[in-house]
Order: C-alpha cells, then structure tokens, then sequence
C-alpha cells in the first residue's frame, strides 16, 4: 500500500451514478456524481439500462480520480453498492441480455407473486425465506422474463443485482454477496444459502443465481480491459459490497441492537437490527453486510414522492424552483394542510393487499392551493413512516429515539415532522453518504485494512443534531394520524 492509499466507492443508485474516493480514515475527498432517469412505460414498471450504468460508473470513477487529486496506483481497493433487486441477465459471453432491467420499485410480477400464494402457503414459505412474497424480490421478477420474454431468460447464465453487474465489469466474475442473495426470496435464512425447495415452487432456475461470498470478501482483481475503462489499475481487489440500503446502515453504525434507523432517499426506510429475522407480514427481511439481520419496512417513493412535487411545481412555473423554496411555501400551511391527505404510493406499496395502490389526494378543496399540496407530501411520507413504527412497536420493538440518514436529512421541516409523529427524539447524520462510507469501509476490509468492521463504524458513528419532538404538534399531528390510517383502511384492495 502507499502512504496515500484510498478506497474507490461506488453507488449505482435510483436516479444517478456515483464514485467516491474515500481516505482510511473514511474521509470523502471526492464523488463524482451522474444522473438518470427512471423509465415507467406502463403504470407501476420501473426500469433502467444496465449497460448505461457501466458507461456512467466509467465516467463517474475517471472523473473522482482527477478530481481528488490522488495517483490510480493510491487505489487499494474498489467496492460498490447499489440499488436492490434490479436482476440484470448476463450470457455466457457477458453481454446482458435484459436491456429493460426492472427496478426494486417495478411491481409489473405481481401476478407471478399471486400464483406463488395460490400454489403454495406463503407463511410455510416464509419460515423458510424469512420474507413474504413481494414483487420487489428477484425471484418473482426472473420468473416475470420467463413468462413473458422467456428468450432473454434462456439466454441469461446468471443474475445479477445492479452493483454485482458493475463488479462483473469490473472483474469478469459473476457473484454476490448475502444481502442481495437474502432478497432474492429464494434465499433459506437458517441453512444461510439458496433454497432449491423454494426456487422449485418460484418456477426459476437455481443455477441462474450467482455465487454468494461476504460482503467484504474480494471476488476478484479489476481485468485489463476494465481497467482501460476505468484508470483503475489492474489487478486491484474489487469486494463483493451490498446492497445500497445494508451498506448504508454500515456507514451509519446500525450494526448492532437496539438501534433503529430512517433512512429518506428516495424510497423512505424504517429499520433495525436483529440477530434473527422477524418474520411478519408487514416487515421484510435482509441479511445485513456484517452480522445479523436488517428487518425493515419501506414506503418505495419517499424522496421520489417530494422529487414529484418539486417537478409538478417547476412545469408550472416554467423555470426550476429551489427545494428551498418549496419548504418555505409549505412552512406557511398549518398542520394537517387543512385537511389535505397525500397517499405516497405512487409505485405501489409492499403491503400484500395494496400493491397495486396508486398515489391520491384525499380531501382535495377549493381553499387547498400549491403550498397545501407541497406540504401534504412532505406529511404524506412521514405519516407512512409513523405507520410502519407501529408495526414495530406492535411486535414489542422500543423507539426510544430514531436515527436519521440519508438526503431527507438536508430537509429540517421533514424532521421536525418526523420528531413530532413519532414523538421521540430523530439523532441527525448530517452526514449524507452513508453509503458511500459504508462501501469503503467494505473496500477497506476487503483489501485487509480494517480487521473489524462493526467496531469501525461504531467509531466512525457520530450524531451532529437532535431533533426533539414539540409536544404540542404531536397532539395535532394525533388527529392527522387517525383520519390518514381511516382513509388508509377504505382504500385497501380498491386497486387490483
């Protein structure tokens, strides 16, 4: 190593694409970032380009290299995270063969979800699986190509998650690691491996899945040819990483009980820590990229949802209209926006009898105007959040504060509704790349720099503000709650 060794992250995220360069000391010298858009040709499909992923990640890594100022041959090691569940086909020559990958938010294989229940008892499933079925999973999506594209699935040799594809560019080997595999539902969280039972009932070919090594285990060295790519140095290890959202409660220090976590992007998380899973029908299940389970639940546009709002407010505008300036509009309705609801479904919701759900304005009036709207959005998500802390909390789970990461973090009105629904205190990171930090602490140990990775981010752990709650707004907030969760039932199975 040289005196000036760093860690090269990567994060192929939602809605751009991003390299770091991050010290030993976890400091962030430099991300270079790419935008791109989610495609939804038809109501609740999401997808995107794998290969335009890897054009943006080679981009991305050549332009944080120059920017940090640092050597490639300072490169120890590389590790990547990403967005979930994304199965992007491979042949055998490595060219994809799924142009149209579906995103973790793409519901279009819940048909294939609803033969698996009628075929099989999802809860048996589920003491196997740790999970209930959710179109979110792989399977269910690889099963979707089978039936519907079935050559780009007889073509395919593996499946791999957005960040495992980035690695196969990287490396020329396919794998993943265990909180991708764990999403996959095909995945036996006691036997700690796939489930040929499972994958049998899903109707999907086991060997189309890849190897599954730790998160921090190198699964190769950067090839010549990406490194051409890339200016990475050949011959550079490259660790198998994780998922965006495991990774991200690494670099945050949720990696141990007793904590609990929000994270606002661009879907909306709450979630924990747990030596075991908690199998229950609201809550799904990850494996984390240290030790122990991430149990958790998740509104998918969170951040997505305001994102919306701030698109639907600039097209009537006609010019872009800073965040900044939509939360000072919002800061002058009262809570409850006058009686204004905002359901943030827009891509569904992971509830078995509302994945269908649609996004709506409940109680819409000729008195509610944009500022009604941008405020009900903001409520919306956060009375989702509120919701699925009950469901915690109903299973004996203690929030005696709540730990805030992610970009919702930037947004102090947002919180302070949080802090005020949930009524306990939010511990604020300020700090926004919690992913980023977390991939590199994966690179670090990868490369052998970090002996221990849940001391290392209990000590990099660190809150910068806390939010507390104002006794006076819960009480209002109380009554929003009550009047959201009566609509929330009546709109149950409305959609198919």
């Amino acid at each position: 190593m040289t005196a000036n060794s760093c860690i090269l992250a990567l994060d192929v995220g939602t809605q751009s694409t991003r390299a770091g360069i991050v010290d030993l000391q976890g400091r962030i010298l430099h991300i270079a970032q790419i935008t791109h858009a989610v495609d939804s040709p038809q109501p609740g499909w999401a997808q995107q380009n794998p290969d335009q992923w890897w054009q943006e990640a080679c981009r991305a890594i050549r332009d944080a290299i120059r920017s940090a100022g640092v050597a490639p041959g300072d490169i120890a090691a590389v590790a990547s995270c990403g967005q979930m569940h994304g199965p992007v086909g491979i042949d055998g020559e490595g060219r994809v063969t799924t142009p149209h990958v579906q995103l973790w938010c793409d519901k279009r294989c819940q048909l294939q979800c609803t033969r698996l229940r009628q075929e099989h008892p999802e809860a048996e499933l589920a003491t196997v699986s740790a999970n209930f079925v959710n179109p979110a999973w792989i399977g269910p999506k690889v099963r979707w190509y089978k039936d519907n594209v079935p050559e780009q699935y007889e073509q395919a040799v593996c499946f791999l998650t957005p960040k495992d594809f980035i690695n196969f560019r990287l490396t020329n080997v396919p794998a993943t690691d265990p909180s991708e595999a764990s999403g996959s539902y095909i995945w036996d969280w006691q036997a700690d491996s796939y489930s040929p039972p499972i994958a049998e009932a899903m109707g999907v070919a086991l060997e189309k899945f890849p190897p599954v090594l730790p998160s921090s285990a190198a699964i190769g060295t950067v090839t010549e040819r990406a490194a051409a790519e890339t200016s990475i140095p050949a011959g550079v290890p490259v660790a198998a990483g994780g998922g965006d959202f495991p990774v991200s409660m690494l670099g945050f220090g949720l990696v141990c009980e007793g904590i609990t976590a929000d994270v606002t992007g661009t879907s909306n998380l709450l979630a924990t820590h747990s030596a075991t899973p908690l199998i229950h029908p609201a809550i799904q299940n990850l494996r984390h990229v240290v030790d122990g389970w991430i149990p958790f639940t998740i509104t998918d546009c969170g951040g997505m949802s305001m994102k919306w709002c701030k698109d639907l407010i600039d097209s009537a505008a006609g010019r872009d209209v800073p965040y900044d300036d939509l939360i000072e509009m919002a800061s002058q309705v009262p809570i409850g926006s006058d009686g204004l609801l905002f359901y943030p479904y827009m891509l569904g919701e992971r509830r078995p009898e509302n994945m269908a759900a649609r996004g709506a304005f409940f109680n819409l009036g000729l008195n509610h105007n944009a500022a009604h709207l941008i405020r009900a959005v903001m409520e919306g998500v956060a009375l989702s959040t509120w919701q699925n802390a009950e469901r915690f909390r109903e299973l004996g789970h203690t929030m005696d504060a709540v730990l805030c990461v992610g970009g919702g973090t930037r947004n102090a009105m947002w919180t302070q509704m949080k802090a005020d629904m949930l009524a306990v205190p939010l511990e604020l990171s300020e700090e926004p790349e919690a992913g980023i930090k977390g991939a590199a602490m994966l690179g670090a140990a990868a490369a052998g720099l970090i002996d221990n990775l849940t001391e290392e981010s209990l000590k990099r752990r660190k809150t910068d503000k806390i939010v507390r709650p104002a006794a006076a707004n819960s009480a209002l907030y109380k009554e929003v709650l009550k009047e959201f969760e009566r609509m929330y039932h009546h709109m149950l199975g409305y959609w198919k």
